[in-house]
């Protein structure tokens, strides 16, 4: 009866002995779960910090560049609205600036007049003003000696005038008048005498 209950105390205690090696090994399964779960989570939270911080720190640098662009953009605009401003008071001035007019048609003279190809211009007279529709108008007569290919050029500039890149004040012909003129020796071009009525305009 002793064996018995001898053998029956032993098969008990190795059935607890399992039974607590079992729990053990869930108990170290579950916490090695937990941990494993944890630290993928701190892993990925990690990285998506890293992440952060890179994107945080790539778009710092990408507003840098864009603010340092605009800055440039934006000297390089001012500095061409300069430009612009300087070349319309040029074109279109406020004021008649007939000094400065007169300046330019002597300039005009001078890019025309060749030694083999003439063109003199002579008595600028500057009339009075005349107000137009958000403009002024300055009328002038002038008289001018030319061969007809540097006649052409100067209606050629007549014509461009205003324009941004020839910097010439804006004007247009109302009349032209004509005096056709002998050549003297066979080698001199013909030349014609032109009486022109120019109309300059200026801002109000």
């Amino acid at each position: 009866m002793a064996d018995i209950t001898y053998e029956m105390l032993l098969k008990r205690q190795s059935l607890y002995k399992k039974a607590y090696a079992f729990l053990c090994l869930i108990l170290i399964l579950s916490i090695g779960f937990y941990s494993y779960r944890n630290w993928m989570e701190y892993a990925l939270a990690k990285e998506g910090l890293k992440q952060n911080k890179e994107f945080i720190s790539a778009l710092s640098e990408t507003a840098g560049n864009e603010k340092a662009a605009y800055e440039s953009e934006k000297d390089n605009y001012d500095q061409f609205d300069k430009e612009i401003e300087k070349k319309l008071s040029s074109i279109y001035p406020v004021g008649d600036d007939y000094a400065a007019l007169t300046r330019q048609i002597d300039l005009i003279e001078k890019n025309l007049s060749k030694k083999n190809s003439v063109f003199e211009i002579a008595n600028i007279d500057y009339q009075n003003p005349v107000e137009g529709s958000g403009y002024y108008i300055l009328p002038f007569n002038m008289s001018i000696r030319s061969s007809s290919e540097n006649f052409t050029k100067f209606l050629h500039l007549i014509e461009n005038s205003g324009a941004l890149t020839n910097n010439i004040r804006l004007m247009d012909l109302s009349s032209i008048t004509l005096n056709f003129e002998d050549s003297q020796e066979e080698t001199q071009e013909d030349l014609t005498n032109f009486s022109v009525q120019v109309n300059a305009y200026f801002q109000k």
